[in-house]
């Protein structure tokens, strides 16, 4: 039999990574989203698979890896068009893996009252003398309910630092009844008599 009578094989060889490329290129079905940047840009209740993604990425991630995942999860937050479940997210992911680093980018949220609550998680999480400064420096700026909430951050880091602006909460009349109280609590959990 010579090679022109022989039948064809009826399997093909599987094409080679660019030509799957070059196909992706050429589908309807468009490029595959990056999970780290489409993480950023998610809504509740929408489909959350890439956010899964990313979250199981940063719950595996060894020591030596955890700076890169952080610059990643940075990298996402300083996108145009980021969401509140966005935000949301990437400040819990940062709760987990972040450092110091993660400071300068988280402290502007923590002083806005819209973005505040995400920020303080990822804030009280991270070690670290910064992040209690920016949970101080933002007090100034906020009020009500996340006030509160940010004076609950302060006790649970055991900032003593915080204790002279607690006091001075707690004293303030001008303070709404819930501010008072939670800066009273706080107190009390780092050890002061005032």
């Amino acid at each position: 039999m010579t090679a022109e009578s022989r039948p064809a094989s009826s399997a093909t060889p599987a094409p080679a990574r660019s030509d799957r490329a070059a196909a992706d290129r050429k589908s309807n079905a468009g490029a595959t989203p990056d999970p780290w940047e489409a993480c950023a840009k998610i809504d509740y209740g929408a489909d959350r698979s890439l956010a899964w993604s990313v979250r199981e990425q940063v719950i595996a991630v060894p020591p030596e890896g955890r700076a890169k995942a952080e610059d990643r999860l940075l990298k996402a937050l300083a996108l145009p068009g980021v969401t509140a479940a966005g935000r949301a997210f990437v400040c819990q992911m940062l709760a987990l893996i972040g450092s110091a680093r993660s400071v300068p980018a988280l402290a502007p949220l923590v002083r806005d009252a819209r973005t505040a609550d995400a920020a303080r998680y990822a804030l009280e999480a991270i070690p670290g003398p910064e992040a209690s400064a920016a949970l101080r420096d933002a007090l100034a700026a906020l009020s009500g309910p996340v006030k509160a909430g940010l004076i609950g951050s302060l006790a649970a880091r055991r900032d003593a630092a915080a204790k002279s602006a607690l006091a001075a909460l707690k004293a303030d009349a001008a303070e709404p009844p819930l501010v008072r109280e939670a800066a009273a609590r706080a107190l009390e959990t780092l050890g002061a008599s005032a």
